[in-house]
């Protein structure tokens, strides 16, 4: 049972700071794109690092000196080419630290500014010049994981695709389209598709229940139709209108599969609680696995 707090779950970022907590806790740290450009993320890590404490490297991480919008699925070459290479540095990471995997978003068909990532409204106003042919962002997609997974095979690790989040909003607009892997069909079909023994799914369970509500499907689908490739987990709530990485609470609607994967790495992906709310939601898992 490999329990994580994501960085995400700290206002603070002294790195010894979290991981001593993480030590106390009993449970891993996932980093995430919430800490400042650093170019020695490694050395910093490697130096901070306690056997104890398990590490993972979640998408933008470590982050780069010049932001930009990671997506696999673009068509623009520098982006596609920078998204492609933050990865690998990501996995080379993943690697150092001893972590068995490196997770990353699934692609999206839209070019994006760094503004615009996380902000459904904006991204369902988007002008159609913004937008890129659904099928060849797909096909773009395929050929980075293929990429990475061949990569991430040479080092020993597996390279786990997050579902996306598509809100009502951007469902009502007419752009559910722009965001890949949304459906539990979908991400089935694309990794058995692709059929890598590396790759598999990060179910992002707060992703699958605003999802469902904007395209019609009971987000508990998600642990049946994808079981096969199911290999790790991240965790919070929310209204299912938007992801809003709120905590959950023992009647959280997926509460009642996660027994059945205590294999399952399970990261804890409630942002900016205080120490005391970060113990609790900790608690909440243990006795929801017990």
């Amino acid at each position: 049972m490999a329990l994580y707090l994501s960085t995400g779950a700290f206002a603070e970022t002294d790195l010894s700071a979290l991981i001593a907590e993480c030590s106390t806790l009993g449970c891993g740290l996932e980093f995430t794109a919430n800490f400042p450009p650093a170019p020695d993320w490694p050395a910093r890590i490697t130096a901070a690092q306690q056997p104890a404490v398990p590490l993972l490297v979640h998408n933008y991480f470590p982050p780069p000196a010049l932001p930009f919008v990671l997506n696999l699925a673009a068509t623009e070459p520098a982006i596609r080419n920078a998204s492609v290479g933050l990865a690998r540095t990501a996995i080379d990471l993943s690697a150092a630290v001893g972590a068995p995997f490196y997770s990353v978003h699934s692609g999206f068909a839209m070019n994006l500014s760094a503004d615009q990532l996380g902000r459904p409204e904006a991204q369902a106003a988007l002008s159609a010049d913004h937008l890129i042919d659904r099928g060849v962002a797909l096909a773009t997609f395929r050929e980075s994981v293929t990429e990475l997974a061949r990569y991430a095979a040479a080092r020993g690790l597996d390279l786990l695709l997050e579902n996306n989040v598509v809100t009502p909003t951007q469902s009502a607009a007419g752009r559910a389209e722009t965001l890949l892997l949304t459906h539990p069909h979908e991400c089935r079909d694309f990794l058995n598709d692709l059929a890598a023994p590396n790759v598999g799914l990060l179910l992002d369970v707060a992703h699958a229940r605003v999802a469902g509500t904007a395209l019609g499907f009971d987000p508990a689908e998600f642990f049946t139709v994808c079981a096969e490739h199911l290999r790790a987990l991240h965790l919070s709530d929310n209204d299912g209108q938007r992801d809003s990485n709120q905590p959950f609470t023992g009647d959280a609607w997926f509460a009642p599969a996660l027994r059945d994967l205590r294999d399952c790495p399970m990261v804890i992906e409630v942002y900016r609680l205080d120490s005391t709310a970060r113990a609790a939601q900790l608690a909440t898992l243990r006795t929801l696995l017990a």
